[in-house]
């Protein structure tokens, strides 16, 4: 008997835990968006310099175009990977598709957001220590400064905390 057949009132595809992931652009997501921008762009260019000069291209060529393509995508991967997992249980904090630290909701008091050009997520537990969430950021200045970046930012607090 599969799960599925096992469990028939759970909707297909669905997890046991609700899952959502938040995101934003972080201090350790932008360089690495920076560098699968710029690993991209360096083998477009040598793509495009292959076009003309094809009688030119010997493994001089091709370990640059695939080294600079992997990098490239490598980081857009890698900045696509951080993320505050937020489950019904727990706070998962992911940089790079590696989790840093997982907080049980249960242990946080509360939560706030840092001010400042790079803003944080901050969670206060209840044993009186303070965590910082890298793996997401509420919106970003300057758009922080535009009409409904307050609410959103409220609506993040509430749903790290689990309120309605």
């Amino acid at each position: 008997m599969t799960q599925a057949e096992a469990e028939p009132s759970r909707p297909r595809g669905s997890t046991r835990q609700s899952r959502q992931r938040l995101r934003g652009t972080t201090l350790l997501s932008a360089p690495l968006f920076v560098l699968g921008l710029m690993g991209c762009s360096f083998a477009l260019a040598l793509g495009l310099w292959a076009v003309w000069n094809q009688g030119q291209l010997g493994p001089s060529f091709w370990v640059p175009l695939l080294l600079t393509a992997a990098i490239g995508l490598g980081g857009f991967v890698a900045a696509g990977g951080c993320f505050l997992l937020i489950s019904e249980a727990e706070v998962c904090d992911v940089v790079g598709w590696i989790p840093v630290q997982r907080i049980k909701r249960s242990e946080i008091q509360t939560a706030r957001v840092r001010p400042g050009p790079w803003r944080w997520f901050e969670l206060e537990l209840k044993d009186g220590s303070v965590r910082t969430m890298l793996g997401a950021a509420p919106t970003q200045y300057p758009s922080r400064l535009l009409a409904g970046a307050e609410d959103q930012d409220i609506a993040n607090l509430e749903l790290i905390l689990g309120e309605d």
